[in-house]
């Protein structure tokens, strides 16, 4: 139930955004977005009991520029905040992996079975280049296409995408997932 709520907190907002935009235009859409994401926070508290630090800097991301995009009536800056989101998670993890410490086990760790180190150094740098791949791709949308396709790639292209990434991590998984402990097999405590 746990994994539902996420996805629903997670791709909500966004969801929501898509709709919106498509009814009461770009800044309406957006106003619509800063309140959503800011019940997404509150519901991921109350449903998960925690409020991821990924989920902190991308609200804090729209708040940010979802005002910037409605005080100053550019969508510009709403545009922006995915390239700055993908590169500070891009920048953060390969610096991790410069500094031999795998930031991205911090955040999914809980989710996964046991696994050696190299394991956890793999997905951190391949997580960031996956990051850097999608700041560069966000940007070209936004600049070579309508805002209602930009909008619609966040939903259609970049979430399966993401799906699509974290999936072909599942062999690197497998490969270096630690056994369980033998006194642990087949125990029903």
């Amino acid at each position: 139930m746990n994994q539902l709520y996420k996805l629903l907190i997670e791709a909500g907002p966004l969801i929501i955004f898509f709709i919106a935009n498509s009814q009461v235009g770009i800044f309406n859409a957006t106003a619509i977005f800063m309140v959503v994401m800011i019940f997404s926070m509150i519901a991921s508290k109350v449903l998960l009991k925690e409020i991821s630090l990924m989920m902190w800097i991308s609200v804090g991301l729209v708040v940010v520029f979802g005002g910037a995009t409605i005080y100053f009536e550019n969508e510009t800056f709403i545009k922006l905040k995915p390239t700055i989101l993908y590169s500070m998670f891009a920048i953060t993890l390969l610096m991790g992996t410069a500094l031999k410490k795998p930031f991205i086990r911090n955040v999914m760790e809980a989710g996964f079975p046991p696994m050696e180190d190299i394991a956890w150094d793999k997905m951190n740098f391949r997580w960031g280049l996956f990051f850097i791949f999608c700041a560069i791709l966000n940007e070209y949308i936004w600049r070579s296409y309508d805002t209602d396709t930009w909008i619609a790639a966040k939903l259609w292209l970049f979430m399966p995408l993401s799906f699509v990434f974290a999936l072909a991590q599942l062999p690197l998984i497998m490969k270096y997932q630690k056994e369980e402990p033998a006194e642990n097999k087949g125990s029903t405590d």
